[in-house]
């Protein structure tokens, strides 16, 4: 594929050495390329790249330990599971815990060797109460409690003599968002009880969420009418509860479209408005948006500004648009609406699959080609290695931080999703939590149908970023299709047609 040296920065045309590398800014741009370094090394060297990397997962530890042998039995007695306990010190598990929710697949003979093993500790506590269901013993203590219930969440009522002290501590919003996503029924009977007063607004959402999911209605307005400050979301519900308009107006005097604003603005036939943004054609801006260096510098020079407007006008050039409509939307306090169509090869897109392309580059970069994740989610359309390598096992992954290459088999893995899902809402599921998920816990419990549906499966989705992620596409679908000449509304698409 010759033709990809022409497209090219000049900064992809040669990979850079380990040591460009460890004079990059510690950034995850960094991490990516010491990634690469650590799966083509050997022992000792492994070793020091794995300590220059900044942001350290299990991932790490394992190709480290797969590369340099001491290390195998470190992660080994960091990560302890049904598979290899027993080859482990038991201190590795009384010092790094065992994953509970393993007990679920193992036999009662084995967890009683397990138990054998294991001398006094707080594992030892927790396993024998999840063998014996003796959880009365964890209600009075949280820090055993929150271990068994959030990695083993076992579906048994909490006495109300309980529940309030549960609020006190800072994970319970972990068990709360867990619970009320799930098919635990006793435990959400048991949350019913929680004193709402006691819990933060920032987490009210959550429980009003399980009264409504129990058909406790009435509960559920009093929760969200207690929120001080609500969000467009608490008061979407509240108009969906009562049906009174005055929560309507509260999103109808909201000028930034969200998911929440337009459903409201078309139900009432209100027009929103689209900003604009004047741009002058520089030839040498002061930032390359392909260049992954650069872009982390421009990140840098935000954070340090003090005069938006003005940082703004640096970024005055066609080719740093998507950095000055950031720029801009925090300049005007995001009050704006900034919907961006940057000239990619679309042209063997229809009109729908082009607007859900726009949707989801706007949402996964802003439309910044040198971007890259926290996963090591790559370009313009945050691809994913895995997914990269299934389309061109033999492609280099650091091209796709080249928008030609990155947009062509985004394209491909567009069109695919959406000949498998056929709706824009389940094809953002399925490009952010991946296919397999939105098949098993989307599409088994996703309802058209019914009372407040299908808002209410939408704020069920179990995997909170796949949540947020699927309204927020859905608005950017919406309003790029009607500006590409074939208008739409969300009210259509929630039919389910």
């Amino acid at each position: 594929m010759k033709w990809i040296l022409f497209i090219l920065p000049i900064f992809l045309l040669a990979n850079p050495t380990l040591d460009e590398v460890l004079n990059y800014p510690r950034t995850y741009y960094r991490d990516f390329w010491l990634t690469k370094f650590l799966k083509q090394s050997k022992t000792q060297q492994a070793e020091d790249i794995y300590n220059e990397i900044t942001h350290k997962k299990k991932y790490h530890l394992k190709l480290l330990a797969n590369r340099y042998a001491p290390y195998k039995e470190i992660y080994n007695c960091k990560y302890v599971t049904k598979n290899n306990w027993i080859d482990v010190d038991s201190e590795c598990i009384t010092q790094n815990g065992f994953r509970l929710s393993d007990l679920r697949r193992m036999g009662n003979e084995e967890i009683k060797s397990l138990l054998d093993y294991i001398p006094e500790s707080k594992t030892k506590t927790e396993i024998e109460i999840i063998f014996n269901k003796n959880y009365d013993k964890s209600f009075k203590n949280l820090n055993i409690f929150y271990d068994i219930f959030l990695k083993y969440t076992p579906d048994i009522e909490i006495p109300e003599i309980y529940i309030n002290n549960l609020v006190k501590d800072r994970r319970f919003k972990y068990l709360l968002n867990l619970v009320v996503r799930s098919n635990k029924m006793n435990i959400k009977k048991s949350l019913l009880n929680i004193d709402y007063k006691m819990v933060k607004d920032n987490d009210k959402f959550s429980l009003a969420l399980n009264a409504i999911t129990l058909h406790r209605y009435n509960l559920a307005i009093k929760i969200l009418k207690s929120i001080k400050y609500k969000k467009n979301r608490d008061n979407f519900w509240l108009y969906l509860l009562t049906n009174k308009k005055v929560y309507a107006n509260q999103l109808l005097n909201n000028t930034r479209l969200d998911f929440y604003t337009l459903y409201i603005y078309e139900k009432f036939n209100k027009k929103y408005k689209i900003d604009k943004i004047k741009t002058f054609n520089t030839n040498n801006p002061k930032y390359n948006i392909d260049n992954p260096l650069d872009v982390i510098n421009f990140y840098k020079d935000k954070a340090k500004t003090k005069d938006y407007f003005k940082f703004a006008k640096i970024l005055d050039s066609n080719k740093t648009l998507p950095l000055k409509t950031l720029v801009l939307d925090k300049a005007y306090k995001y009050t704006k609406n900034y919907y961006i169509m940057p000239n990619y090869d679309l042209s063997d897109l229809n009109i729908s699959q082009k607007a859900l392309f726009y949707a989801l580059a706007r949402q996964e970069s802003r439309f910044i080609p040198a971007q890259i994740s926290r996963s090591y989610a790559i370009g313009l359309m945050q691809m994913m290695p895995f997914l990269i390598r299934s389309f061109h096992p033999k492609e280099d992954i650091e091209q796709f931080f080249t928008t030609k290459v990155n947009v062509k088999y985004a394209k491909k893995h567009l069109k695919w999703l959406m000949k498998k899902l056929n709706n824009p809402l389940f094809v953002s599921y399925a490009y952010n939590g991946g296919i397999g998920f939105t098949k098993r816990r989307v599409l088994n419990y996703f309802k058209f149908k019914g009372q407040y549906e299908p808002f209410l499966s939408m704020e069920l989705v179990p995997y909170s970023e796949s949540r947020e992620y699927g309204k927020k596409v859905l608005t950017n679908y919406v309003i790029y299709q009607t500006l590409l000449g074939e208008k739409t509304t969300i009210h259509k698409i929630m039919k389910g047609n």
